[in-house]
């Protein structure tokens, strides 16, 4: 999808494709996002690689342009939200799957998936997708400590389930979100609905 000549080292050439495009600010959440799922990883006993490339590659796509994410989606013809319509960077998640898969050579679904999900997350999400969905809100690219970062700090000693519900509530109840999408709006029912199964070891 994109043309950059990769060594096969996912760190490396995450940092060498960012800083190619001038995304040096991008990097830094990226390498941020991956060093706290690495910790949340080892909270849970879970595969720290997995969560670590996952951190990385979440937000490859901001090498393309949200009217490119539109133009590849329509061309691929993707079921398009109507969030993604109105604010196409919100395709940024799907996209970088797309590169994670194609241009990094990415195969392990439970990446892909942390990857595609990370913005929205999805129903019945994986531990993986929890993780890199946490990881990206507690090391989010604001300026400052994040407003709900103390909601959802005090949530991960409960559960990841509790911790993506601590988050959702937050910006549902302080009218934060820019238009609802379909994923947010099944996964944050799913969370309300299920019980918190995965608790801390």
């Amino acid at each position: 999808m994109i043309t950059h000549h990769f060594t096969g080292n996912i760190k490396s050439d995450v940092k060498s494709l960012l800083w190619a495009h001038g995304k040096d600010k991008t990097y830094d959440h990226v390498k941020a996002v991956a060093e706290t799922s690495i910790v949340i990883a080892e909270q849970y006993g879970l595969d720290k690689e997995v969560c670590e490339l996952g951190g990385y590659l979440h937000d490859i796509s901001a090498v393309v342009s949200p009217d490119d994410m539109m133009a590849y989606a329509i061309q691929e013809k993707w079921h398009i939200d109507e969030a993604e319509k109105k604010f196409p960077f919100l395709l940024h998640q799907r996209i970088s799957r797309v590169i994670a898969e194609e241009d990094f050579g990415v195969t392990d679904q439970r990446v892909l998936s942390a990857v595609q999900h990370h913005t929205t997350l999805k129903p019945d999400p994986s531990p993986y997708d929890m993780v890199v969905f946490v990881a990206d809100k507690l090391a989010w690219d604001g300026c400052g400590e994040a407003p709900f970062y103390k909601d959802v700090k005090s949530a991960l000693v409960q559960s990841l389930e509790a911790a993506c519900l601590a988050y959702q509530k937050y910006i549902v109840s302080h009218k934060i979100i820019l238009h609802p999408h379909k994923w947010f709006e099944e996964s944050y029912h799913w969370l309300q609905s299920h019980p918190i199964i995965r608790s801390h070891p």
